[in-house]
């Protein structure tokens, strides 16, 4: 009987296949092995390269295109680390927040931006900036589309350095370009460091300061920005605390704190504001005209006069004790004297201004004759100085005998050494006419001493005197005005 033939085995399973399988497989890993994974990749890497610079002893990407690990993790793609092996710059941006790389969101994801594998020729910097946000960097290209000849702007007109790297002297030159004395002026109060101030979507030129969080009014309105930005501040980190700018002065320095605008205003530093209401101490009725520095030399501060304890809504005390304390320590026995005639009311006298200094009453009111002992109360009752009328009515009441008359013009007959006799300077016609002694006054002035009569005490016949004066020449309203021709009273006076 024939032996049964053997069962014929599936080629796949079969010791050949599988033999035949293992070495095309170690061939394959051998090749990838010895190739460094050129086998899997995509295309080739660029060859774009910055002869002045080597990372990590390459000069481009094709120089490591075997060593796919550099760049490459299993499983896990391109990893950040990697790249930062040879980009050690970026690694610096990315752990410290500061620089170009730090501003992006997807920063560890270097290929989402670099991307390689599209041959030699690649330039992976520029493809990187394919629809680049630029005010990610701090400095929008909004106002920045175009140059003043209206082309438009490419990248190298600002980044004129190595690696791609922003030159600050290209803004000075391109904007000098176009306003030489502009930029001149500009330079020289806040220097060439331009990204201090501008970010690319203001237009600094027309800045509308009221936008911002300190608006400028009143005498700030006027100011050159130099007067409170620097060329080392950025505008957003400019004081804008008062005392940044104006030292506290020494006359209330440590007494009000550093909140200047309780009491004061843009509009003006002084006067200032008490209370709601603007505070001039010249209205309190004393002014510091004489009271800016103390007898040591020292400024006179608010605490010297009004007490330590004083804040902008607190009550401002006031004793006048501190005067004659005060004056008291430089001249006590004048101060006590003082106080004897005067009183403790300083300001009753006293404004301020100093005109009390060194007083000489003859610049105000001569005190001769009988004013000169008169006492101060008869003229300054309650020891009120200021404002006391200098005319005679106020203390001396006019006599009914010329009520009217005169004026007010004492002076011109009465003097301060006795106010009778009155000294008629002016009268010309003898007071002793008919020889029978001084005649009284309403015997030539019947009604008011400014016109006189003599009629009533010579009889005249009106038609005869009229006639006998016509042969002189003399009619009309000369024949009332006799003195014109008898000057004392005598009667042979009229042919003079």
């Amino acid at each position: 009987m024939a032996t049964p033939a053997l069962a014929r085995q599936h080629p796949f399973v079969s010791s050949v296949g599988c033999v035949t399988a293992l070495a095309l497989m170690a061939v394959l890993g051998l090749a990838i092995w010895f190739t460094g994974g050129l086998a899997f990749s995509p295309g080739a890497l660029s060859a774009r390269q910055d002869a002045t610079e080597v990372l990590d002893g390459f000069s481009s990407h094709a120089e490591f295109e075997d060593q796919c690990e550099r760049c490459h993790s299993p499983f896990r793609g391109i990893e950040a680390a990697r790249c930062e092996q040879c980009h050690t710059e970026v690694g610096v941006q990315r752990s410290s927040g500061k620089g170009l790389h730090a501003a992006f969101d997807n920063v560890a994801r270097c290929g989402d931006c670099h991307i390689d594998h599209k041959g030699r020729a690649f330039d992976l910097s520029n493809v990187s900036l394919s629809g680049f946000d630029h005010s990610k960097v701090g400095f929008s290209l909004d106002k920045h589309g175009r140059a003043y000849d209206k082309k438009a702007m490419n990248c190298d007109v600002c980044h004129t350095g190595p690696n791609f790297e922003f030159s600050a002297a290209s803004c000075g030159d391109c904007h000098g370009a176009h306003d030489a004395a502009f930029m001149t002026e500009h330079a020289r109060a806040f220097g060439s460091a331009c990204m201090n101030c501008h970010d690319g979507v203001d237009v600094m030129r027309t800045f509308d300061h009221a936008r911002a969080q300190f608006p400028l009014e009143g005498k700030h309105g006027p100011l050159e920005c130099a007067a409170c930005h620097s060329a080392t501040v950025k505008p957003k980190d400019t004081p804008t605390q008062c005392a940044a700018c104006h030292a506290e002065p020494a006359m209330h320095a440590a007494l009000f704190g550093a909140d200047c605008e309780a009491c004061h205003t843009s509009a003006a530093w002084s006067p200032a504001t008490l209370n709601g209401n603007a505070f001039d101490h010249a209205a309190t009725k004393f002014a510091l005209t004489s009271h800016t520095e103390n007898y040591d030399g020292q400024p006179f501060a608010c605490a010297t006069c009004h007490g330590q304890a004083l804040t902008p809504t607190g009550p401002f005390t006031f004793v006048q004790e501190v005067c004659s304390d005060c004056h008291g320590l430089r001249d006590q026995v004048f101060m006590v004297k003082h106080v004897q005639d005067f009183g403790n009311d300083c300001l009753s006298c006293h404004d301020g201004s100093g005109s009390m200094k060194n007083f000489d009453h003859s610049k105000v009111f001569l005190l001769d004759g009988k004013h000169a002992t008169t006492a101060c109360a008869d003229c300054h009752p309650n020891n009120k100085f200021k404002d006391t009328p200098r005319e005679c009515v106020s203390c001396h009441a006019e006599p009914d005998i010329h009520l009217g008359l005169f004026g007010l013009q004492c002076a011109d007959c009465h003097s301060t050494t006795a106010w009778l006799p009155a000294a008629l300077k002016n009268h010309t016609f003898p007071l002793d006419h008919g020889e029978q002694g001084e005649i009284a006054c309403a015997t030539c002035h019947p009604n008011r001493y400014t016109e006189y009569t003599c009629y009533l005490c010579h009889e005249h016949d009106k038609a005869l005197m009229v006639a006998k004066h016509a042969e002189e020449g003399i009619t009309g309203q000369r024949l009332e005005e006799c003195v014109a021709c008898h000057l004392t009273g005598r009667k042979e006076e009229g042919g003079n």
